[in-house]
């Protein structure tokens, strides 16, 4: 009986490639969804002065994570106390409220966005 080879290192350095390829889509996807939930919440931020809404920002700790927040020593208390009273019709929950009422628009928006990226290796 004879033997078969198959040298599938082509094939392999392909598959690699294309899950390096999905991870970059699918992390610039995400990116996009964090970046669209701080434009969203900078509608929502108790403003006075605006210094709360100049903190906001979305950082990147690591590969497909993104954490969207405000960094001055406030801002968690005004988000988790819904009941104060502010002006221009600003509330707390501001980062939460927006995820909540727009979900279905945002994981489309990810879908789409992954979807094509992967079309497209």
């Amino acid at each position: 009986m004879g033997n078969l080879t198959w040298n599938d290192k082509s094939f392999r350095d392909r598959l690699l490639k294309s899950s390096k390829g999905a991870d970059r889509i699918t992390d610039g996807a995400l990116g996009d969804v964090a970046d669209a939930v701080l434009q969203q919440s900078e509608k929502e931020v108790p403003h006075d002065k605006g210094t709360l809404q100049g903190t906001g920002v979305v950082d990147k700790p690591g590969l497909m994570q993104r954490i969207v927040g405000y960094h001055i020593k406030y801002a968690a208390r005004l988000h988790e106390h819904p009941e104060y009273r502010f002006q221009k019709g600003r509330k707390g929950k501001y980062l939460e409220s927006p995820i909540v009422k727009n979900a279905s628009e945002l994981k489309k928006a990810f879908k789409s966005v992954v979807r094509n990226g992967l079309r497209a290796l």
